[in-house]
């Protein structure tokens, strides 16, 4: 079995939802993580930020910092769910450094 990595990822959620829906998207990265194997950690609500420049038409997005574990094939289910949902506009999964 593959060793257990500590992932911290930076996601985008559209600027246009309102706060339930913001946190039924975040509730739902939350179990996603967990549904696929790995450990949800931590989170950090930045809140909403104006971005550098417009992604999807959007001149701001609400940023979230989530930390979690999980082994590289659970990492490919995470990262197919953040590419797949509509609401993301932008996210980044980094590998922690033990």
């Amino acid at each position: 079995m593959a060793a257990t990595r500590s992932y911290e990822v930076l996601y985008i959620v559209r600027p246009d939802l309102d706060k339930a829906q913001i946190e039924q998207t975040i509730t739902k990265f939350q179990k996603a993580v967990n549904e696929s194997g790995g450990q949800f950690v931590k989170l950090d609500e930045w809140g909403t930020r104006l971005l550098a420049y417009q992604i999807k038409k959007f001149d701001k997005g609400y940023y979230v910092l989530m930390e979690f574990t999980a082994t590289p094939d659970q990492l490919k289910k995470i990262d197919e769910r953040f590419k797949l949902d509509e609401n993301i506009l932008r996210y980044q999964i980094v590998r922690q450094d033990a």
